[in-house]
């Protein structure tokens, strides 16, 4: 399998399965449960931040290791996307130990996706979800991250070795 095509799949396995799961375990922890809002007891901003950050750093906890793991045993050999790629070069700003990738994964899912998402939601004037919605929009949000944060992961995982 090519580059290319290892990441995409990748990419949709991670966005599938964290889709899946984040949709569900939100569904079943809130499903009885009243309205999440911006504040108070039941706020949804709490979780955002809080799955914005766990989610990148346990994906990339879990991925980094098994793709050096492929790669060692030649199941995978090493990706480089090139100077010209925006993928690669968010990839090779992160350092190559695991510990500290997933780390740094972890604090861009703080620092840029989880405000992004809360503004989105300001500005499409999202008051309150209820705990249905809240599932639905937990997967699928979860699930995009998942995909597109995993990219960059693999590409740490995978550099050639003249990159790290």
């Amino acid at each position: 399998m090519n580059g290319i095509a290892h990441l995409k799949k990748e990419a949709w396995v991670g966005g599938a399965s964290n889709a899946v799961f984040n949709g569900l375990i939100a569904w079943l922890l809130l499903r009885s449960g009243p309205s999440l809002a911006w504040s108070g007891e039941h706020s949804f901003v709490v979780d955002i931040i809080a799955t914005a950050l766990l989610l990148p750093l346990i994906v990339a906890a879990i991925v980094i290791p098994l793709q050096r793991a492929k790669l060692r045993k030649g199941k995978l050999q090493p990706i480089a996307l090139g100077d010209r790629s925006t993928w690669q070069a968010i990839a090779d700003r992160y350092p190559g130990t695991t510990g500290k990738s997933a780390l740094m994964f972890g604090l861009t899912g703080v620092c840029v996706i989880a405000p992004v998402t809360l503004l989105g939601l300001f500005m499409f004037g999202v008051e309150q979800f209820s705990p249905e919605h809240y599932a639905l929009f937990k997967g699928a949000w979860a699930g995009v991250m998942a995909a597109v944060l995993v990219i960059p992961m693999v590409l740490v995982a995978l550099r050639p070795a003249s990159n790290h």
